[in-house]
């Protein structure tokens, strides 16, 4: 597609000129005048992709200060022609940025080359403006906030409207003092943060951590930074781009919250808040892998709570829950850390005792544990009493696999049953009141 031209010159004969030379290379001249205002009113009208301009019309108007104007109005480019190149007339065309400068007389070469230049240079620059308009308008408009600054970080070169959405401070404080982002960093995260932006330019680094607005709201943040290389791989520039991950973190916090409620609801009873089986199981498994190379040893004590049915027919499920509740604290309360009280199902409970010195120890818990699930349990102002029979298996004299220790262990309890209840026995052994 031929470029048009526009020739704004008041000496008819170089007007022509000029025209019949353009023509020859190749262009297109949309029109020839010889003053300021029918050079904008044919700019106006035609749109041409560049003006060739003398800068001496007639007229007040001269072709400086309507160059000036076209620019300003339209963002056209101008060529000046003129035969005067004083210091003063070179000064005044410069500030109106030309895209070129030609000193008449002219060959036609010279005329070719300014052309060629000035549109390709136009070209460039319109090529710029858009690429700077879309970046703009992407940047501008994202919730991420995207700065560049130098890579010693003391100068800042732009930062988008987003660091006012999340930082809640302005962005010429920013612009001042581009440290002043540290005012709202969490008191907790600056150190990290300073040594972040303490380290050369020389690769990419991403950090999470928090920003505390001035209304003291709070928000988790993942700031990425990276250097600009120039052709030589130096870097130029430090970019960055920081997108504010609260609700990423809100949700991960939920889901550690919902992954812990499902792993308590698989390993541990929802009415007491004990272990359950499968949990006691896996306890008790450890336990027996630590006694094995240790040559330890160590207990499975199986509990049946005495006289539960009676209640539970005599005051109602609520009323039996609530006293499995309790029985459940008082095991826990009356044991070691190291050992563990698991409910197993019904008013079944298990208790493992780990690393014992001997049958003494496991006689000594079961006899704690009937004294204290003997004393009364007052509920609603109802006093409540029951007792337990409780088997007791050892490893390694009784059993030497969790389910045997836990399986003899229930057999055990259930001699005490057969003998009258409210006592411990060990494994095959004589039941003692």
């Amino acid at each position: 597609m031929q470029a048009k031209l526009l020739i704004v010159e008041d000496e008819a004969l170089i007007a022509l000129e000029i025209r019949a030379r353009l023509l020859r290379m190749g262009y297109a001249v949309c029109g020839i005048v010889a003053c300021a205002g029918e050079a904008l009113q044919s700019v106006a009208k035609c749109k041409p992709d560049l003006v060739l301009m003398d800068i001496c019309l007639k007229g007040v108007v001269n072709g400086i200060e309507v160059a000036a104007d076209i620019r300003e109005k339209y963002g056209i480019p101008v060529i000046y022609l003129t035969s005067h190149a004083d210091e003063d007339t070179l000064a005044r065309a410069k500030n109106t940025a030309p895209y070129g400068f030609l000193r008449k007389p002219f060959q036609e070469q010279d005329l070719r080359i300014s052309v060629e230049l000035a549109l390709h240079r136009y070209a460039l620059d319109c090529q710029a403006r858009e690429s700077e308009d879309k970046f703009r308008l992407i940047a501008e408009n994202i919730d991420d906030v995207f700065w560049l600054s130098t890579p010693d970080f003391e100068k800042l070169v732009y930062v988008s409207p987003a660091y006012e959405k999340i930082w809640g401070r302005r962005r010429e404080d920013l612009h001042q003092d581009p440290l002043s982002f540290m005012e709202g960093v969490h008191q907790d995260d600056r150190d990290m943060v300073r040594a972040l932006f303490g380290q050369p330019p020389a690769e990419s680094l991403q950090l999470e951590y928090r920003v505390v607005r001035p209304d003291g709201s709070l928000s988790w943040v993942r700031d990425r930074r990276f250097p600009v290389l120039d052709s030589r791989g130096q870097s130029y520039r430090l970019a960055g781009v920081v997108t504010d991950v609260s609700a990423q973190k809100q949700a991960q916090t939920q889901l550690l919250v919902l992954n812990r409620q499902l792993q308590e609801q698989a390993t541990h009873d929802p009415l007491t808040g004990l272990p359950n089986r499968r949990l006691l199981v896996d306890r008790l498994e450890q336990a027996l892998a630590l006694a094995r190379r240790t040559d330890g040893h160590l207990a499975m004590l199986f509990i049946d709570l005495d006289g539960f049915k009676e209640i539970n027919d005599r005051f109602g499920h609520v009323t039996g829950d609530r006293v499995l509740e309790a029985i459940g604290k008082r095991l826990h309360d009356l044991l070691r850390s190291t050992d563990t009280a698991a409910r197993i199902g019904g008013d079944e409970f298990g208790i493992l005792l780990a690393n014992i010195n001997d049958d003494g120890d496991a006689a000594l818990v079961a006899r704690k544990i009937l004294d204290g699930l003997s004393a009364p349990l007052v509920l609603r102002d109802r006093e409540i009493r029951l007792g337990a029979s409780v088997g007791i298996c050892l490893y390694p004299q009784h059993a030497r696999s969790a389910d045997e220790l836990i399986s003899r262990a229930d057999a055990a309890m259930y001699q005490v049953k057969h003998a009258g209840k409210g006592a411990y026995a060990f494994y095959r052994q004589q039941t003692f009141p």
